[in-house]
């Protein structure tokens, strides 16, 4: 009797462990699922790295274009970290109750004069770059530089009709 007793406890355990594998393999796969399907969307939201405009260049082109982008990266460390400070203070100070609206205005304006100067500096030094280059190639430079500063977003047509809400007017 003691043996038939521990073998259906054995059974019940091994039963409760089958079933909890299957469970967490089930909701492994449907959040797998679920990620492809939103992945998607995050993709379209991301503009591709700058340096992948050089993907069809000479390959000697292509590490000239990566390593000016990489020294225009690194010469402007300082302002792009100094900028990434800035919006976190703002940050901070909003979830610390110490929230200051002229200066959160204030240092969200000089993150943004950081970032633009950035952008200024790394475009000029872009630019630089495409004018040592032979016009074909410039061209080539030119096409890759349409693929990343295109709008990352489904043409019209594919995108899905946002529902209607009340005060919408009907066409």
């Amino acid at each position: 009797m003691s043996a038939n007793r521990s073998l259906i406890v054995a059974l019940v355990v091994s039963g409760a462990l089958n079933l909890f594998l299957v469970g967490g393999i089930a909701g492994a796969a449907w959040m797998r699922q679920e990620t492809r399907r939103e992945a998607p969307a995050a993709a379209l939201a991301q503009r591709p790295p700058l340096w992948t405009a050089g993907r069809d260049l000479p390959p000697d082109q292509r590490r000239a274009l990566r390593r000016t982008l990489r020294e225009a990266a690194l010469e402007n460390r300082a302002d792009a970290q100094a900028a990434r400070a800035e919006r976190r203070a703002v940050v901070e100070a909003m979830a610390d109750g110490r929230f200051d609206r002229a200066q959160a205005e204030r240092r969200m304006a000089a993150a943004r004069a950081l970032e633009s100067g950035v952008r200024a500096k790394v475009d000029g030094r872009l630019v630089a770059f495409a004018e040592s280059l032979p016009a074909e190639e410039r061209k080539v430079l030119a096409e890759g530089l349409r693929r990343v500063y295109a709008p990352r977003q489904k043409p019209r047509d594919e995108r899905p009709e946002r529902p209607r809400r009340k005060n919408d007017a009907q066409p």
